[in-house]
């Protein structure tokens, strides 16, 4: 349609722009600024009166039309009075289609009526991601939607730490469900760290102490259960210790008087350790850890594996519902899983034909910085930092971004940021991505249910997306208060409710 207006001043990769044809102009359209042969490609950030007719116009520069291709990024920059105008639907087409040899689409570009946001997948699942958005804002069915996309690819490896329940019905058969009930995670795959953290009391007096003992005591369990390993074996070794062996030796030390019949160096200082160490044990919540009936020698490891990573059962999803997990264990348990994935890759050989994404839901209740319990976010640390190397990706996702470490999610190359109300979490989304991309997040308040900003390594532009909807979707919809409180419910069966209750299989 030709010029529709010029640029007015140049800031770095900011432009001011103005125009009559403000019809044509909205926060997230796209205009062109003529410089020579080439094209360079803004996005509208903002809009306001000028003088007169005259609509002024923000506008951040993103890549350039040159040679019959549209490329990210330009080392050239516009001069003031440089000519403005629209891009032509062969242009848009041009962008658009730079990643649609891999036929992989999160969903439609929100301000392009039927055209796909197609996307490089190599470079989202590889580079880790971050998927968050307020309560009801769609975040769980995004999470659904991506991933049916990708389970049904015949190598796809993924581990969902599910909890709340919400995800066992959305893959179908395709998925291995897993409930902590009715299986066995053994205590003795847990690393020393993740034994400190479920056993000693940081607050205990003695726990320097309790620490350097119970490291003695595993190390030597581990030697003598394991005789033909036990040159190489270290206090972090997957194999066999008994547990017996840590309350046994810690009375012993608690209770111990010298041949002179003066109290020995630990006397009564291991009382509070082995009396929140029986009270776990003993608690038939913790039985799937701590009780194990099916993996209870070295031996089992891979077997254990081969479940915990859907091997055997040929799936290429497994859901791990950890909604009835106790919350005093669940840092630990998440490091635990995290870290055994981890771990599984760094000493597979063939690590690069078996790339695995780590589903973290609900990441802000265990990889946050004040929690007294950090296994679980050093833990991750160390998944995000290393594990690209490894082939291992993690997917973080939260309706509480700010309470995620900045550690974390600093290193995810890719956002989702769906609408976030809350001005904290807004401003730390700010905060972690480029800053010539600040200005596209103001419009995330007014993103609607299933909606999302898609920012990073794998798309060509940062874009307003509206995500496929996932069929079948999770258990995660609002329940309708008004629609249900205007019919008169079904007779509720108490009995039925309390036993269920009851009966909770941990």
């Amino acid at each position: 349609m030709g010029s529709t207006g010029k640029v007015v001043s140049v800031h770095g990769s900011t432009i001011t722009g103005e125009t009559l044809a403000a019809e044509h102009f909205t926060i997230g359209s796209y205009i062109s600024v003529i410089l020579g042969e080439s094209k360079i490609l803004g996005v509208v950030t903002g809009l306001e009166l000028g003088s007169g007719d005259n609509v002024l116009f923000i506008a951040q520069l993103f890549g350039k039309f040159t040679g019959g291709r549209f490329v990210r990024g330009t080392e050239e920059l516009p001069y003031p009075g440089a000519l403005i105008e629209l891009p032509t639907e062969a242009e848009l087409d041009l962008i658009f289609n730079t990643h649609r040899r891999f036929d992989f689409a999160l969903g439609e570009i929100s301000l392009l009526r039927g055209k796909k946001n197609y996307i490089d997948p190599d470079k989202f699942f590889s580079r880790h991601i971050a998927v968050v958005g307020a309560t009801g804002s769609g975040k769980s069915c995004a999470v659904a939607s991506i991933l049916q996309k990708i389970h049904r690819l015949p190598g796809a490896r993924i581990i969902l730490l599910d909890l709340h329940d919400e995800y066992g019905e959305a893959f179908g058969d395709m998925a291995e469900r897993i409930n902590i009930g009715e299986f066995e995670i053994p205590y003795w795959t847990m690393n020393f760290d993740e034994l400190v953290e479920t056993f000693v009391d940081p607050d205990d007096p003695a726990s320097r102490s309790e620490m350097v003992v119970l490291s003695e005591i595993v190390l030597n369990s581990k030697r003598v259960k394991n005789l033909p390993y036990k040159d190489t074996i270290t206090v972090d070794s997957p194999v066999y210790f008994d547990l017996s062996d840590i309350r046994v030796k810690m009375q012993a030390l608690d209770t111990e008087r010298l041949p002179n019949g003066r109290e020995g160096p630990f006397y009564g200082s291991f009382t509070r350790f082995l009396f929140k160490f029986d009270s776990k044990i003993n608690d038939r919540r913790f039985d799937f850890l701590f009780k194990p009936k099916r993996f209870k020698t070295t031996d089992a490891f891979s077997e254990f594996l081969e479940s915990l990573f859907g091997l055997k059962s040929g799936k290429s999803i497994v859901v791990l519902n950890l909604n009835i997990v106790p919350h005093e264990v669940i840092n630990a348990l998440v490091s635990l899983l995290a870290r055994l994935v981890f771990d599984f890759n760094v000493w597979n050989p063939y690590r690069a034909n078996l790339p695995i994404l780590l589903v973290l839901e609900e990441a802000h209740n265990y990889l946050n910085t004040f929690s007294t319990s950090q296994t679980a976010r050093r833990t991750i640390e160390r998944v995000v930092k290393e594990g690209r190397k490894y082939g291992v990706s993690c997917m973080i996702v939260s309706q509480r971004p700010i309470d995620v470490a900045e550690s974390i999610l600093s290193q995810c190359g890719n956002f989702i940021t769906m609408r976030l109300s809350n001005p904290d979490d807004q401003a730390y989304i700010a905060k972690l991505v480029p800053e010539s991309m600040g200005d596209l997040l103001d419009v995330i308040p007014s993103l609607r249910q299933g909606e999302g900003l898609l920012l990073g390594d794998a798309t060509i532009l940062p874009l307003r997306t509206r995500i496929d909807p996932p069929d079948p979707f999770p258990r995660s919809k609002d329940v309708e208060f008004y629609t249900k409180w205007s019919i008169l419910p079904p007779a509720v069966d108490l009995e039925a409710v309390v036993e269920r209750w009851r009966r909770i299989n941990y």
